[in-house]
């Protein structure tokens, strides 16, 4: 067969990711406040766990879990916290020229289990492809691993590409976004409902089979399709989910955390609480103030330079 018969087809790029400029992960105090930015590249906030406020421009939004706001290049933003609910956020900046990203100006946006696990996998990969920390306030520049995983920095393109391409499918058929929203109350958001309403005692494989009317080993091949771990070890990461946020919030000491959580003892609690988190409660209690120093310390610089400006007499 004559093979000069074939011809291929260049295939259309929508979006075009041209640089990754920084990947963060923030679990945020209650009063934390972003000193603010503006920059010449795409970036979007996604609120992974709490609430926060966001600023662009002359407008506030208040970011609930699930939200997921776009600031475009040139845009001033910043964050704040509400002073009553601690947040996780995920910081992802970019940039791309493409005329599509002009459909993400000023939109707030819901995300699904698919968008969320995209982001998710965005942070993984970047995760194996730089060593600079994703917690760290500023990122001058991601360095690479010199064992970066194989593909993870393709990765993290295709899955930022897949995750906007989403998003704007979305915008046009609202319908899909619905049918989503659907499928995600299912059986194990009931189940992780159920869970979450009991973190002050401990919850058996057993009783959570009989909440959800199925099999224990059915409630295992869930917990493994859908979060890939055990009900039970789901269950202690919500333990200590929880323990983060009160510890961000500084509504209680520590052994007051351990009694809301169902721990018989302050050091069972320590010792748990290091093992998931590589830290002591202490230790995680100190990085989130450092942190929240840092931008705090950051915010006044602003202020005072913004304060001289004002008051900075004209040459005559």
């Amino acid at each position: 067969m004559d093979t000069k018969i074939y011809s291929g087809t260049r295939l259309k790029e929508v979006i075009n990711i041209t640089e990754l400029v920084s990947v963060h992960y923030f679990e945020l105090a209650k009063d934390y406040k972003f000193p603010g930015e503006q920059h010449d590249f795409w970036e979007f906030v996604y609120v992974d766990k709490g609430e926060i406020t966001a600023y662009s421009g002359n407008c506030a939004r208040t970011l609930k879990s699930g939200d997921i706001i776009f600031h475009k290049p040139d845009e001033w933003h910043t964050l704040i916290g509400n002073g009553i609910a601690a947040s996780s956020v995920a910081v992802i900046s970019f940039k791309s020229h493409s005329e599509v990203m002009s459909g993400f100006y000023g939109k707030v946006l819901k995300t699904g289990s698919v968008q969320r696990a995209l982001i998710s996998k965005i942070i993984s990969e970047a995760s194996a492809a730089f060593d600079t920390p994703l917690s760290g306030l500023v990122t001058p520049k991601l360095h690479r691993r010199k064992n970066a995983l194989f593909g993870s920095e393709q990765m993290v393109k295709l899955c930022l590409c897949e995750l906007l391409i989403i998003f704007l499918r979305n915008e046009a058929s609202p319908a899909v976004t619905s049918l989503k929203r659907n499928l995600d109350s299912g059986l194990f958001g009931e189940i992780v409902e159920f869970m979450s309403s009991h973190l002050g005692r401990s919850l058996t494989l057993s009783e959570i089979a009989r909440h959800s009317g199925i099999s224990k080993t059915a409630v295992k091949q869930l917990f493994k399709e859908q979060a890939g771990c055990g009900a039970c070890e789901y269950f202690i990461r919500m333990k200590i989910d929880r323990a983060k946020t009160y510890i961000r919030e500084n509504s209680y000491n520590f052994t007051q955390i351990a009694e809301l959580l169902g721990y018989d003892s302050i050091h069972y609690f320590s010792r748990q609480f290091k093992q998931y988190v590589n830290m002591s409660p202490t230790e995680y209690a100190n990085s989130i103030r450092a942190l929240t120093d840092e931008a705090a310390g950051l915010f006044s610089d602003n202020e005072k330079k913004k304060s001289g400006l004002q008051h900075e007499q004209p040459q005559t």
